[in-house]
């Protein structure tokens, strides 16, 4: 527990310093620590809930309550053990948290935690520091849990989401963007594998005692829910739990070790909704059980199940009742309940004595086995139906006019040694489905042709539709129209004789090395005829052509689109000397063109282009006309001439995508975008911004809407101008244009002490006492909005000061005396305004007046409208 307890001993004539009250403050502060440390859990003891705020789309508040951290500090040069109150209050400044900077569906984990900052600086008291320890407590919030949860109590996990928003733009269209949100939806009490983030604070002993333990839900405590012991009086000489509620809810397992006793209803609910099963695991439901603490209380009785079925004449309950005269089981509806048959008389009825049962009830139609249940089954028109293997051992199943026969040991078939079952037909067999009509599945005929189909086979397997083979492995598929089996999966392939719409027979590979459908003949293909290939050719090994600029190299067919002198080529010829050309060429329209078509990617320069097109190097397209340049590192190609443009990303001097237009208009370089343009970051602008239309923020109440000026660094300073419908005000149509500004008040307060004795002034070590005075003036300090025109400020309508008292303290009633007073020290001059010499006003100087009426620099006049002249 860390150092021994002291504390200080007061006495007439004692000598204090600081050091001693400090520690008697300590003394108390560990005294409190290590009575949560050792008698309470950490965690939290109340409050502490996460809720949206409401009108803002990512802030969360969290709200008034307590808490318990666990940490080891050092007091005196020695660690110790202790838990301290982490407190949050209402208006607490941590409050609320700003979740603007996460993105959608992260996790932001919100935790709270002891901090203690220096408050209230004094300059006579405390020589210009500060003379109180806030015990303030700290609101917190990260996208990773903190790594010790016993010091950072965590309270939510809360997740971001994404949702659409729509707006009407000027020209009445419809514009769609989408708005990261916190909303009650968004808060979690739980991390993603459901494990609890909420620790709760609870008795931290071996041994608790406790009578009672009553849930204050209201203030009538009588009929509160409650857990206590049963009284002594009310005990049947056993110790005995009793809880005490309309409705007790476990959300976990129950493990109930003796009896289990009802009063009402057994209700079986699961994921909260009311099932109709109770499932219970190897165990006996035991009725009219022995009382061992009563045993003169029970006796054999009548026992068993019931099923409710409506409480009705017409619907009496079903029962499964041992009879205790009868000594037998029975069953029934009501009180008509009949025996139920087991043991020697089981197997006389099977034996069909007509002596035990001489009604028709008894004939059975099923056969159980004791361990897998139901074995043979007669339905009500006697078919016969086996839910397990039925076994004949060298056994014949004879029908119409075939056989189902077992072969084996020394029993051949068609000189054919068969170590199982045969189907055999007199002439012909067929194999079908009868479910939904009629279906032939297979056939075979008397000469040993086999058909999938058709019911008369020409060849020894004819299969009448598409064909599967390989199915669970990597399956082709023969069929008489395509029907695109390999573009289903990767392994599959198909063998199509097309006559309908390909008119071929089509060998169609798969897919599996992932370079399309492929087809590959491993030896060699010799064609007869014209080998004609309309998808794309893939050679293995080189591909040999013939060199030179004639009838060389690949010539495409001649005037594929009609008309003449059209043709395309692809050739490879020496220009002069060892100087050769590759030649991609069509003539003879000017719109004939050359298209590159690719799946992948083209590379210009490199190997392994990563885009469609990969240029390694600058780029300049359109060159004899008006040339843009693409290139890595700014090269002022746009200054070379006036027609020229550029497009950097540029990664050494500018660091940005540069996009720079050409000087054609006269104006320096110039870049337009015609239509609507979409910012999803900020948009950050060196120089001034021009807008020759309006400029339409966002609407609402909240820091992502409106004009919202940049933040200074390393402040919490912030300045907005919004429009939003204002709900302190109904709502609705109700709007307000607000101008703020924040966080820096005006307001400074001083505290000093004094001594104010109260013996006679002769005598030594007087007595008396220490008086606190705190003042609270309007400083020079804080944020200000100020409104300058040369021409004046006017408004139009009424304008209202805020007077409410939700804005004001320190509110004490003014003596008349005091306000004649102060009214009769003003002195109301006459002047004109610096540079507004035709017109005269009348007013008072700041400076001049008394400091109760004037602005903390004695610049401007505080808010006294009533004496405004």
């Amino acid at each position: 527990m860390g150092k021994e307890l002291k504390r200080m001993k007061y006495f007439d004539g004692l000598f204090l310093k600081a050091e001693d009250y400090k520690q008697d403050k300590e003394y108390i502060r560990r005294i409190q620590g290590f009575h949560n440390r050792y008698l309470h859990t950490w965690g939290i003891v109340c409050g502490l809930e996460v809720k949206p705020v409401i009108d803002s789309s990512m802030e969360v508040v969290v709200t008034e309550g307590a808490a318990l951290d666990l940490t080891n500090i050092g007091t005196y040069g020695l660690e110790e053990s202790t838990s301290r109150q982490i407190i949050i209050y209402e208006g607490h400044p941590d409050n609320p948290l700003d979740l603007s900077d996460y993105p959608a569906e992260e996790n932001i984990y919100i935790f709270v935690s002891y901090c203690e900052i220096e408050a209230d600086r004094d300059n006579e008291k405390g020589q210009g520091q500060e003379i109180h320890l806030w015990e303030r407590g700290k609101i917190s919030h990260a996208n990773k849990k903190p790594e010790n949860c016993k010091e950072n109590i965590i309270l939510a996990r809360v997740v971001p989401k994404k949702v659409e928003k729509k707006i009407t733009n000027s020209d009445g269209s419809i514009s769609t963007y989408y708005e990261v949100v916190v909303d009650s939806t968004c808060i979690f009490e739980d991390d993603v594998d459901g494990t609890p983030l909420r620790v709760y604070a609870g008795p931290y002993a071996k041994v608790l005692e406790l009578k009672k333990f009553i849930f204050k839900l209201g203030e009538d405590l009588n009929n509160m829910p409650n857990i206590s012991s049963i009284p002594e009086e009310d005990k049947v000489n056993v110790q005995q739990l009793d809880i005490d509620s309309k409705y007790v809810k476990f959300n976990g397992n129950v493990d109930v070790v003796n009896d289990l006793k009802f009063e009402g209803s057994l209700i079986h609910k699961k994921d909260g909704e009311t099932m109709g099963e109770l499932l219970v695991n190897k165990s006996f439901f035991q009725v009219n059980s022995k009382n061992d603490d009563c045993p003169e209380i029970w006796k054999l009785r009548d026992g068993g199940l019931e099923v409710f079925r409506g409480g009705l004449e017409g619907t009496p309950d079903a029962r499964i009742v041992w009879s205790e005269s009868d000594k037998v089981w029975k069953a029934g509806l009501g009180n008509d309940l009949y025996p139920i048959v087991y043991g020697d008389t089981w197997e006389k009825l099977n034996n069909k004595d007509k002596r035990h049962f001489t009604d028709n009830m008894h004939e059975h139609s099923k056969l159980f086995s004791s361990t897998k249940g139901t074995m043979l089954s007669v339905n009500e028109v006697g078919d016969i139906s086996s839910l397990v293997n039925m076994v004949f051992p060298q056994k014949d199943i004879s029908f119409l006019s075939g056989s189902l026969s077992c072969y084996g040991d020394g029993k051949s078939f068609a000189n054919n040694d068969v170590d199982g079952p045969v189907l055999t037909g007199k002439k012909n067999g067929i194999l079908g489905t009868a479910e939904n009509d009629q279906k032939l599945v297979l056939s075979w005929k008397n000469n040993g042709n086999v058909g999938i189909g058709t019911i008369n086979p020409s060849d020894t397997l004819e299969v009448c539709g598409s064909t599967r083979v390989l199915g669970g492995l990597n399956p082709i598929r023969f069929t008489s129209q395509w029907t695109a089996f390999p573009d289903i999966t990767t392994n599959q392939a198909e063998i199509c004789n097309d006559t309908t719409v390909h008119k071929a027979l089509m060998i169609v590979g798969n897919q599996s090395a992932g370079q399309g459908r492929k087809v590959a003949i491993w030896d060699r293909l010799d064609v007869n005829g014209v080998l004609s290939i309309n998808g794309n050719m893939q050679v293995s090994k080189g591909l040999t052509l013939s060199a030179g600029a004639g009838n060389n190299g690949i010539i495409f067919p001649s005037n594929p689109g009609g008309g003449s002198a059209d043709s395309a080529w692809i050739k490879y010829y020496p220009k002069y000397g060892e100087a050769c050309t590759l030649e991609i060429g069509t003539s003879n329209d000017s719109d004939d063109n050359i298209c590159i078509l690719t799946p992948s990617n083209v590379g210009v320069g490199t190997y392994t282009p990563l885009d469609k097109l990969d240029v390694t190097g600058t780029a300049q397209f359109m060159s004899g006309l008006n040339p843009i340049r693409f290139t890595k590192k700014w090269s002022g190609f746009p200054d070379i001439a006036s027609r020229n443009a550029e497009i950097s990303n540029d990664t050494e001097d500018y660091k940005t995508l540069m996009i720079v237009g050409n000087r054609s208009g006269g104006q320096g370089r110039k870049v337009s975008i015609w239509d609507h343009l979409d910012v999803n970051g900020p948009l950050i602008t060196t120089g001034n911004m021009q807008v020759k239309g309006a400029i339409i923020p966002g609407v609402g109440n909240c820091n992502v809407k409106g004009i919202m000026f940049e933040r200074p660094k390393n402040t919490d300073d912030a300045a907005w101008i919004r429009y939003y419908s204002d709900t302190l005000r109904g709502g609705g149509e109700n709007m307000t244009l607000e101008i703020g500004i924040a966080n820096d008040t005006n307001i400074e307060t001083y505290t000093q002490n004094y001594f104010v004795s109260t013996c006679p002034w002769n005598i030594p070590n007087g007595c008396g006492y220490w008086k606190t005075v705190t003042t609270t003036i309007i400083g020079n300090k804080g944020d200000r909005i100020r409104l300058r025109a040369s021409g004046g400020t006017y408004i139009e309508g009424h304008f209202y000061y805020t007077s409410t008292k939700e804005a004001k303290e320190n509110i004490k009633k003014l003596k008349e005396e005091k306000v004649r007073s102060t009214i009769d020290s003003l002195e109301p001059v006459e002047f004109n305004f610096k540079g507004d010499r035709k017109r005269k006003t009348m007013g008072f100087i700041a400076e001049d007046v008394p400091d109760i009426l004037a602005s903390g620099d004695k610049k401007a006049l505080a808010q006294w409208k009533y004496l405004r002249y």
